[in-house]
């Protein structure tokens, strides 16, 4: 099982836990009490859809999740950033997380992007 470490950047606290191998990474860190919100983001967030990015989290080492995902593609992370929601984890890892400090304006951007994509995706098929 994987170990997991995740230090809030907030709080400067500190939560090390195991999950299972490709176990999601926002649910394990909620299911052990790990916050990975930053402030308001904990209750105005997108509930693990991709949809919002404020669960946006600093992984090392990379090669212990899984590779970028759509929705990580769509909002344009950094190389060493990923969403918390899409993150499978295969190995032991260092998270720093609640590191997301949207704006409302960003927030409903992204969201609005992110929607479009849908929407023009589930008129291709």
């Amino acid at each position: 099982m994987p170990k997991i470490k995740v230090i809030n950047t907030e709080t400067d606290e500190t939560y090390e836990f195991k999950a299972g191998y490709g176990a999601n990474l926002r649910q394990a860190a909620l299911y052990n009490d790990a916050e990975v919100y930053k402030g308001l983001n904990k209750f105005l967030n997108c509930r693990g859809s991709g949809l919002c990015a404020k669960c946006v989290v600093e992984v090392e080492p990379m090669e212990n999740v899984n590779g970028r995902t759509f929705f990580e593609k769509i909002h344009r992370l950094e190389d060493h950033q990923k969403l918390g929601c899409r993150i499978k984890v295969y190995g032991d890892i260092t998270v720093k997380a609640a590191i997301a400090d949207w704006s409302i304006d960003q927030s409903l951007l992204s969201f609005l992007i992110t929607l479009l994509s849908l929407l023009l995706l589930s008129n291709a098929k």
